[in-house]
């Protein structure tokens, strides 16, 4: 997503779209907008059309030149403070404020010049917006305007009703400090830097990444009104459509944070407030709710009662107007058109009223968009934040500064009081040190892991130490900033080499000997080495017995031994992989045979490999992958036997038959089978002691004699003890 602020970013966008429309088209567009007196060329058509979209009073005029329904639908697009929404959003908002009549506002806004299709990449020149609406998915094809041309329109009237409201003259509002959104939404930005997300075709999320979500338990604000249902999973969508998170190859990462981060706290809250016109895959009540093909009435719903708060100067109480939620939501039931039917049955039982609750209490009041009070129930009315976006009064004054704010402890674990915060710190602290709890006192950590990623963000150790000790009520305790310069050390001594020469030795020995005559100077494992610069060494001190492709596929490079746990390495065949990869199933041990690598699996090696995380199908895999063979029953023993039950020590009577023939027969005939307990071989049954007469005369008029207790046809001697 470009960034709402970046109006020539949007400018850019609209050239390249005016660029793929067919002549006749681009013709048509310019005669309404520009309405040029005299032929001109396509490239001068594009130049004047965009010169009338910045141009503030031509494009008053051409606004007040549309017709109404249109008018209001750009004038919603400026009150969410989003350049591009979807039509099918569109469409439900104009029908709920009294416009019915379908995709014709749309048609004509984009006809006008002052809205343009979003085209896919390779889209074919567009001769038709009727014919594109239709190819690109109707409800989902998305259309975008200017931010300058949004904002013209911000002013229109959208003559929404007067609802009744209370003065509540004794209620005291509550109002957030704004801060918990863009901290929980650091938060995930910190767990998506760490790991990537992916998205399916249908824009939900994979199961990994949604229990990962889910799972995050740093997200409990200052002061929550009540949970908020998947927050981690709301904060990452959040992130997205703020630009926060950005896509990457085939997944979603970490991206830069916002430029508006780094003013006052109003900017920062209306990028998050742009953003809200675009989440879809979160419901107030049920958390996360992917799309199943329709429109969620998340954004379209969330808007529209936020906006029915807005007294346009019709209520006598002015500021002090509160509503109840049930009047908000009465109106949403009566004029939204898929909300009623879309919000759970419970939520339908009085009419959406706990959806609006949950949505004002979740999203709004912690965004700093409404004040809450608690008098009969909930009531909410605008913030000074909600008036400025949803009314066009003034922007809040910014609150007064705190900039010493924070205080490193000597065990390098930072507390951030939230009165000192402010987004642009909030940003900067999130690249370098991992948030722990963002409730009132706010609590980070500096690690390894934090610094390195915040030095490969561009920041330095010198930038670092400075945030720390400019915002810190006390300088940073010395062993700390020696601490994290000990970690800035690790990470500038890493080199990067473009290519080169891994030479592997047979032992632990010839590397050392060859880093004692210079031969390598690297030690990159204990029997790997390489040059200082990455070259090639001097082949002359070396005697070369293969060379070895690093990148090709993992070979079969281990012999299992016929005990299942003695592992040898054929050296001429293994890889750097999986010199990684076997010391985290088995133990060396010194092999009778000079020049030989002999590993053992043990259960402590495979205890090891399960706390890990490998499990048995990724030891399977792994020993199918170097040794041709699953698991050996004798490693199977080592990981399944503590999760087995424990065996059982019984007292059998053994009848050893004369041939398999015969066990077969008395197993099959139903006289015999019945005295039968089990069959332990090939040509031994187990007998229990009440059933061994009967088949010792069962088998007497056979002809087969059974002696009681002869040595070597029957075993029934008790077990000592």
């Amino acid at each position: 997503m470009i960034a709402t602020a970046d109006n020539d970013a949007w400018t850019d966008l609209a050239r390249k779209t005016l660029d793929r429309f067919a002549e006749p088209l681009l013709r048509d567009v310019a005669a309404r907008l520009v309405k040029p007196r005299t032929p001109i060329s396509a490239e001068e058509q594009i130049d004047r059309l965009l010169g009338v979209l910045s141009n503030p009073p031509v494009l008053d005029r051409r606004i007040k030149e549309l017709p109404d329904a249109s008018r209001k639908a750009l004038a919603l697009m400026g009150v969410s403070r989003r350049p591009v929404w979807k039509v099918g959003h569109l469409i439900t908002s104009l029908a709920a404020i009294g416009h019915s009549e379908g995709f014709t506002p749309i048609l004509k806004l984009l006809e006008s010049g002052l809205a343009f299709p979003e085209l896919p990449a390779g889209t074919a020149p567009i001769t038709d917006f009727e014919p594109w609406l239709g190819l690109a998915g109707t409800l989902h094809a998305k259309i975008f305007t200017l931010p300058t041309v949004a904002a013209r329109a911000r002013g229109e009237d959208l003559n929404l009703p007067a609802l009744p409201s209370e003065p509540l003259e004794d209620a005291t509002g509550r109002v957030s400090d704004g801060l918990d959104w863009p901290l929980r939404i650091a938060v995930i930005w910190q767990l998506i830097a760490e790991s990537p997300a992916r998205l399916t075709q249908a824009n939900s999320l994979f199961k990994r990444d949604l229990t990962r979500l889910q799972a995050t338990e740093n997200l409990a604000g200052a002061d929550d009104p009540q949970p908020v249902p998947d927050q981690g999973v709301l904060a990452f969508f959040w992130a997205q459509a703020a630009g926060l998170v950005v896509e990457g190859d085939n997944e979603w990462i970490a991206g830069p944070f916002p430029a508006t981060w780094n003013q006052t706290l109003t900017p920062a809250l209306s990028d998050l407030w742009a953003g809200l016109a675009s989440l879809e895959a979160w419901d107030p009540l049920t958390g996360y709710a992917p799309s199943d093909g329709g429109l969620s009435p998340t954004p379209t719903a969330g808007l529209l009662s936020l906006l029915l708060l807005t007294s346009r100067g019709v209520h006598p109480h002015g500021n002090s107007n509160w509503y109840n939620p049930q009047i908000l939501a009465d109106w949403l039931w009566e004029h939204h058109p898929s909300w009623s039917g879309a919000i759970s049955q419970a939520a339908a039982s009085n009419r959406g009223r706990d959806w609006v609750i949950a949505y004002f209490l979740s999203v709004a009041y912690p965004l700093r968009l409404v004040e809450v009070a608690q008098q009969d129930g909930w009531k909410f009315r605008l913030s000074d934040l909600g008036r400025h976006l949803l009314e066009n009064a003034p922007e809040p004054a910014p609150a007064a500064a705190f900039p010493q704010t924070l205080l490193v402890q000597p065990n390098a674990e930072i507390l951030a009081y939230r009165q000192g915060l402010t987004p642009g710190l909030i940003a900067r602290l999130s690249r370098f040190a991992q948030w722990k709890g963002i409730g009132p006192a706010c609590t980070l950590e500096l690690t390894p892991t934090r610094t390195y990623a915040g030095l490969e963000t561009g920041l330095t150790l010198a930038g670092i130490l400075q945030t720390l000790n400019q915002h810190g009520m006390k300088p940073v305790p010395v062993p700390v900033a020696d601490l994290v310069r000990r970690w800035a050390d690790k990470r500038d001594r890493i080199t990067a080499f473009a290519s080169a020469t891994l030479v592997e030795f047979q032992t632990t020995a010839d590397l050392e000997i060859a880093l004692a005559r210079g031969v390598v100077s690297v030690r990159v494992t204990d029997r790997i080495g390489l040059t200082d610069d990455g070259r090639d060494p001097d082949f002359a001190n070396l005697r070369l017995v293969g060379n070895r492709d690093y990148e090709a596929k993992p070979q079969r490079c281990i012999q299992v031994d016929h005990d299942g746990v003695t592992l040898l390495v054929d050296s001429s065949q293994s890889d750097l992989l999986m010199e990684a990869e076997i010391g985290k199933i088995a133990d060396p041990v010194v092999a009778e045979t000079p020049g030989t690598r002999k590993f053992l699996v043990t259960p402590t090696s495979l205890r090891r490999a399960i706390a890990a995380g490998l499990g048995l199908a990724d030891l399977d895999t792994w020993f199918v992958t170097r040794t041709g063979q699953p698991l050996p029953p004798a490693g199977r023993l080592f990981v399944l036997g503590p999760t087995l039950p424990p065996p059982s020590v019984e007292r059998f009577l053994v009848v050893q038959m004369p041939s398999e023939e015969v066990t077969d027969g008395i197993l099959q005939w139903p006289d015999t089978a019945d005295l039968i307990t089990d069959r332990l071989g090939p040509k031994s049954l187990v007998v229990d002691d009440e059933n061994l007469p009967r088949l010792i005369a069962v088998l007497a008029d056979l002809g087969i004699t059974l002696p009681h207790g002869e040595r070597g046809t029957m075993v029934s001697e008790p077990l000592p003890g």
